[in-house]
Parts: structure tokens; C-alpha cells; sequence
């Protein structure tokens, strides 16, 4: 992770950047519920405002993004056991349910 104040010369042009961390996926719902609780809004892939993680098939993950202050895009990512799915981009809920899960 680099940081330049805002008299380098990275820092006069800021734009918003993402980065990720990973997490299991008790850890990801449990956060998710946490960061919401603080009246942070969080979002899926497509971007739309939803409390419930999405699942990305072809990986396959399930992952909840949110901004920090400064605009960043933070994703918390947890990579599933189960088998791919290329044709998949859904909620969490929808995955378990294809894959025939809980």
C-alpha cells in the first residue's frame, strides 16, 4: 500500500483507487453485518446497494464492496469451496440455492 501526501507528485492528481481483502466467509457476513451496523452502505458486483454478498461463479467468490471516507472502493472477497459456475453472477442466496446449498 503506497501513501503520498498531497505535495508529491502522486498526490496532486488523487483518484479513487479499490483494493480488496480477503476474508473466510463467516468472517465476510459477519463483517458485512458489522460495517452495516456502522450505517455503511454496502454494495454488490453490479453495484447496487444490498446488505447481502454477490457470488462471482467462474472464481468462485462471494464478495461485499463499500467506500472509505476518502471514496476508496474496498471489497471484502471470501473464495467458496464450491465448483465454478461461469454463467453465474448473483446474490449469495441465489449461489446456495443453485448449488443446493444451506
Amino acid at each position: 500500500l503506497g501513501l503520498w501526501g498531497p505535495t508529491t507528485l502522486y498526490g496532486k492528481d488523487p483518484h479513487s483507487s479499490h483494493f480488496a481483502i480477503a476474508l473466510s466467509l463467516p468472517d465476510l457476513l459477519a463483517a458485512g453485518k458489522r460495517i452495516n451496523a456502522l450505517g455503511i452502505v454496502t454494495r454488490n458486483f453490479a453495484g447496487k446497494e444490498t446488505a447481502e454478498p454477490s457470488v462471482i461463479g467462474w472464481v468462485p467468490s462471494a464478495q461485499l464492496y463499500f467506500h472509505d471516507p476518502d471514496g476508496h472502493s474496498v471489497e471484502f472477497i471470501a473464495l467458496l469451496d464450491d465448483p465454478p459456475d461461469s454463467s453465474f453472477i448473483g446474490a449469495l442466496s441465489a449461489w446456495r440455492e443453485r448449488a443446493g446449498g444451506p
